[in-house]
This record gives C-alpha cells, structure tokens and sequence, in this order.
C-alpha cells in the first residue's frame, strides 16, 4: 500500500462475527456519508483450509475478491488499525461492499 493522505471517510465498524482462530470475520463499515458497507478480514492459516479445490490437486484456489482482507493475526485492534490505515490511503470504497 502506498500512502496518501486523504479526508477520512470511516466512521464506524462492526464486528459481526465472533472472532476466532478459524474462518473469516465478517464486518460491517460505517462511512461518515451515512454509506453502509461490508468487508471480511481471514488469516493465511484460515484461507489454506477453506475454498475449492483446483480438480485433481489437493490445492485451494481463491480468487481474492476486492473485500476480503488477509491479515496474519486476527482481533479487534488488528480489524481497526488496517480498517483505518485504508481509509486514510483512501481505498475504504474499494475494499468493501455496498449493502443496500
């Protein structure tokens, strides 16, 4: 990531999930415009032990979809401090979904 400063846009975040060891977090973002939208942080450690398997292989593919956000450990701060450091690089609308 590259840094540029930029007029914050989080305002609140959501943890919808119970964070544990295993699987993703699913978290619902806040913008100050009132905008509601959805993300989901996953360990490396996680994400070698779910998606679809590539045929005749025993490996996992994924196709990194634009919010899904891996991180190598896993908590409230973690979720914050990166959920802040995309929002002041600007990139909060980028790395998460729109909920309607």
């Amino acid at each position: 990531m590259t840094l540029n400063k930029t007029e914050k846009t989080l305002k609140s975040f959501i943890i919808d999930d119970h964070i544990s060891i295993e699987g993703a977090v699913e978290v619902t973002v806040e913008l100050q415009n009132g905008q509601r939208r959805w993300c989901f942080f996953i360990t490396p450690e996680s994400l070698s032990k779910v998606g679809d398997y590539i045929p005749q292989t025993n490996v996992r593919i994924h196709l990194g979809v634009s919010h899904m956000i891996v991180v190598s450990q896993l908590d409230k701060t973690i979720i914050e401090k990166t959920l802040q450091l995309i929002d002041t690089e600007g990139g909060l609308e980028r790395h998460t979904v729109l909920l309607s």
